[in-house]
């Protein structure tokens, strides 16, 4: 049945496969727009993360990350604080420029201070038929937590079937989690093509496939990372392990890509990250089984931690050093969006584990809107080259 409901790219090539993803990736809008014209249909916004965009999906409806639009952030200066985390100011400046004006509704999680205001200024600035907050439980450990979740993401189907003006199915739902549980595990097939032959497939690039990954239709995205990882995974035979520093990046969102460049004209490669755009959004799949409602419920508690979201059983500091471990990270980059006060609370104790552990790490603080890229590939290149030089193999 999944096959049935995914469409038809053609037989391409990587470099077709690729140029197609690259090209959603910095065109967005155009991804939504043409779906509109395709199906008729209506496009939900969600900002990041953990937002189940399956049953947006399964509503019938376009799924949306306002995440790629370049935003001139003076736009929002009226109504945001300056110091207000960068991420949020710019989805409220895109909006403001009507970069987005194609949405006809809008999610936001509550996963910060200025998330649970984002929603009422948006409501007043540029109202949408249907805007919700989508509110996470922040003692996670408590048993109420699961019951919370539950009545959450039921509130969450009846706004989607109150705009819809028809229920949302069980069957349709899970068949909406089979399509998006399949779309996780390519997008992890190919993270661990980059791993093993960056040569391949390059960190800018997977991020890239990530970021269209959140704006197209799953239907045609499966197909074409069905195809491309198809061919990456018989080139990848042709290539051996090259020297490489293997890295872990850990913070909110990766911003700007071109810090994927600097690390990679260090001979780095990505092995593993925790990012809300990156490795965050493609773990774990959903129980294909019983209580669609529930399994959602499930993946969500049981997620990797965050500055927004931990658990005391996988306490974010231990399972960092964990995770350099595991993948042997010869380093971590903490890459911190200016202002995220999440991520300024948790550095002082992740930094501490790393020290204690005996594994570099580096802070890097970046931001929405542009900052200094010849400051940022200084700090990045002398990071890389402290950890032993460009010749070094992990």
């Amino acid at each position: 049945m999944l096959q049935n409901r995914e469409e038809g790219a053609g037989n391409l090539n990587s470099l077709e496969a690729l140029e197609i993803l690259r090209e959603a990736a910095e065109n967005p809008a155009r991804q939504a727009t043409q779906w509109q014209e395709e199906h008729g249909g209506k496009v939900i916004g969600f900002l990041l993360s953990d937002v189940p965009e399956e049953l947006i999906h399964a509503a019938g409806f376009l799924p949306y990350a306002v995440n790629a639009e370049e935003g001139k952030l003076e736009f929002a200066d009226a109504h945001l604080q300056t110091w207000a985390c960068s991420f949020s100011r710019n989805a409220l400046a895109v909006a403001l420029q009507d970069k987005i004006s194609f949405l006809d509704g809008l999610i936001i999680p509550q996963t910060c201070d200025t998330t649970r205001m984002l929603l009422g200024i948006w409501k007043h600035v540029r109202p949408l038929p249907l805007m919700e907050n989508y509110r996470l439980p922040r003692q996670v450990d408590r048993p109420s937590a699961g019951a919370y979740l539950y009545g959450e993401l039921e509130r969450i189907k009846k706004r989607l079937e109150e705009f819809r003006g028809k229920k949302i199915e069980e069957g349709a739902l899970k068949n909406s989690i089979a399509l998006y549980n399949h779309n996780r595990q390519l997008l992890r097939q190919l993270y661990g093509i980059q791993v093993e032959a960056p040569q391949v497939l390059s960190s800018k690039d997977l991020f890239k496939i990530i970021k269209a990954a959140m704006v197209m239709p799953r239907e045609k995205l499966n197909q074409l990372l069905r195809q491309l990882f198809a061919v990456l995974k018989e080139e990848k035979e042709c290539f051996t392990r090259a020297s490489r520093h293997q890295l872990v990046i850990s913070g909110t969102l990766l911003e700007p890509l071109e810090l994927l460049d600097f690390i990679n004209e260090k001979g780095g490669v990505v092995v593993a990250d925790d990012l809300k755009n990156g490795f965050r959004y493609l773990e774990a799949d959903v129980a294909a089984n019983g209580d669609p409602l529930e399994a959602l419920v499930q993946r969500q508690l049981k997620r990797m931690p965050a500055a927004f979201y931990e658990i005391r059983e996988k306490r974010r500091a231990e399972y960092l050093v964990k995770l350099a471990r595991e993948k042997e990270a010869g380093g971590v980059i903490f890459l911190h969006l200016k202002f995220c006060e999440p991520e300024n609370y948790d550095y002082y104790d992740n930094m501490q584990a790393m020290e204690k552990a005996g594994i570099p790490a580096i802070r890097i603080e970046t931001a929405y809107g542009g900052i200094p890229l010849g400051q940022l590939q200084t700090r990045v290149h002398a990071f890389i080259e402290m950890l032993g030089g460009e010749d070094a193999v992990r």
